[in-house]
């Protein structure tokens, strides 16, 4: 693989779209090189490691703006600790949230007679009171 590459040849190298690219580039966190006058614009290798940097940044959950904060790497380690922590405790409010909706849901299930009709429905009679 040469230096630089096109934006396609780029997007394969990571396993994106050209759109979630330039979804990126709009939104600030990948620099868009300059398009020269007769041909297309090259993108430099390193490129591949900064959308690798917010590929494995989002499948733990950050979210853009917190991949914009992770990216100031002046702020050191601490950030991108706290900033973890931040994230875990969230997702555990989330996991939290979530066993209280599926409790309700169990119950609701469990109260249902399964000889029920349209007109006599346990389920239907809790989620309208």
């Amino acid at each position: 693989m040469g230096k630089t590459m096109t934006i396609g040849k780029l997007a394969s190298a990571v396993g994106i779209s050209v759109e979630t690219i330039r979804f990126y580039q709009r939104q600030g966190l990948v620099a868009q090189p300059e398009k020269p006058l007769n041909g297309f614009r090259q993108y430099q290798f390193d490129t591949i490691e900064r959308l690798k940097f917010i590929i494995n940044a989002k499948s733990l959950g950050f979210t853009l703006n917190e991949i914009r904060t992770l990216d100031n790497l002046s702020s050191g380690c601490k950030l991108f600790h706290d900033l973890a922590n931040s994230k875990l405790e969230s997702i555990k409010n989330e996991i939290a949230h979530l066993h209280r909706i599926e409790q309700n849901i169990n119950n609701l299930i469990d109260s249902c007679n399964s000889d029920c009709n349209a007109d006599n429905c346990s389920i239907a009679e809790k989620m309208y009171s």
